[in-house]
């Protein structure tokens, strides 16, 4: 008991300015469940949002693959946000096909532009640093390549252009990806899907499950590039 004390006192100190952030990612939402608790905004029911969709057609899923193919390459949006927003909008099974054939084909690329054109170019797409902590992480963590894309708590797009430095062949990086891809996915797709259907309690609580899955992303990312330097 007194050596686990003694660990997470460690980590704890060593890793202070990132629990400051936590905390502030922590109170961000406690702010808005407490908005919408008070407010209690009109959320458009699924029949309004399906007869909005149908206005666009087939251009709202190519939207969605496109715009997550470009996050996952430039990276300038929070890659979360997409599939959950994506299961608000298209439910689970759709909301979760379009997100994963996204992520994907962005990953791939991502792969493939690393593979091909080396280091140089790709550092004016991704900061070096980043993808040297994480090119590190994962030769001493092979084991744990599958699991950074099942648990969506890992930034992929680095991860996916680190992997195209290293020595793994394509067919197992796309068999990894294709099959990681799917819990992943349907995890934040099914979240996005109960905070629009879901009312009152139920609503905060996929809420505050959103809000873990932020924290911890964000706490691993930052932890995996400091223990790195």
């Amino acid at each position: 008991m007194v050596k686990i004390k003694n660990l997470l006192n460690k980590i704890f100190r060593r890793n202070k300015n990132i629990w400051k952030v936590d905390l502030l990612i922590i109170i961000g939402f406690l702010v808005i469940i407490l908005v919408i608790t008070i407010w209690q905004p009109n959320v458009p029911g699924q029949e309004e949002i399906d007869l909005t969709l149908e206005k666009y057609g087939s251009f709202g899923p190519l939207a969605i693959i496109g715009v997550i193919i470009l996050e996952v390459i430039i990276a300038p949006i929070p890659g979360g946000l997409i599939p959950i927003a994506a299961g608000a909008l298209y439910g689970v099974w759709l909301g979760s096909l379009y997100t994963w054939l996204g992520n994907v084909i962005g990953s791939a690329i991502a792969f493939w532009l690393a593979r091909k054109l080396g280091r140089p170019i790709i550092k004016k797409i991704v900061a070096e640093k980043k993808i040297i902590h994480f090119d590190y992480f994962l030769q001493r963590n092979r084991f744990l390549v599958w699991l950074v894309y099942i648990i969506p708590v890992f930034p992929i797009d680095i991860i996916s252009f680190a992997l195209g430095f290293s020595d793994m062949k394509f067919r197992r990086f796309f068999k990894i990806i294709a099959i990681g891809f799917v819990s992943h996915i349907l995890l934040l797709t099914f979240l996005g899907e109960r905070i629009l259907l879901a009312t009152g309690t139920e609503r905060i609580w996929y809420l505050l499950g959103v809000m873990v899955i932020v924290v911890v992303g964000f706490t691993v990312e930052k932890i995996i590039f400091k223990e790195n330097r």
